[in-house]
């Protein structure tokens, strides 16, 4: 979602349940918290059992590398920043993206609870667009590798 639509939609439920977006922009204060207790930070979000052993491990091993989780953070900082202030340079601006583009979430996160469409969201952002929810929890990658690989080969072909 964009985040200047996202912020423009923050309420009460919002800002309960995607707190840590917030907190993530902080500086330095998120790391020392993250990197005290990564599994125990996480747990909520990532289990084996709906990510395949193999995936549990390799984001295990991630979120344990302070420059992963340092990585994973700037995003958020970048996303209250520097990039909200691009997209809405661009809003002002009236561009909007020109190449196809493909929007797919999780049917089991809270996309559509929080933005009721998101394909109506993001159509006033991109001329192209396409997309559709696929079947899995947080992390559509690795709980649904084949139904994301199937979108996205269908997308590009």
């Amino acid at each position: 979602m964009p985040i200047s639509e996202a912020l423009a939609r923050c309420d009460a439920a919002f800002a309960r349940d995607w707190y840590h977006w917030f907190f993530f922009a902080q500086p330095d204060t998120p790391e020392r918290v993250i990197n005290a207790d990564p599994d125990a930070w996480y747990a909520s979000k990532a289990r084996p059992e709906s990510m395949g052993a193999e995936n549990y491990q390799e984001f295990r091993q991630a979120i344990h590398d302070p420059s992963t989780v340092r990585a994973m953070l700037e995003d958020y900082r970048a996303g209250l920043g520097v990039d909200r202030e691009h997209e809405e340079a661009d809003r002002r601006a009236g561009r909007t993206v020109g190449c196809p583009t493909l929007f797919l979430w999780s049917t089991r996160d809270d996309m559509e609870s929080l933005y009721g469409d998101p394909l109506a969201v993001w159509a006033a952002w991109a001329d192209d667009l396409r997309g559709h929810p696929i079947e899995s929890g947080h992390h559509v990658a690795e709980e649904n590798p084949d139904d994301l690989t199937a979108a996205l080969h269908a997308f590009l072909a």
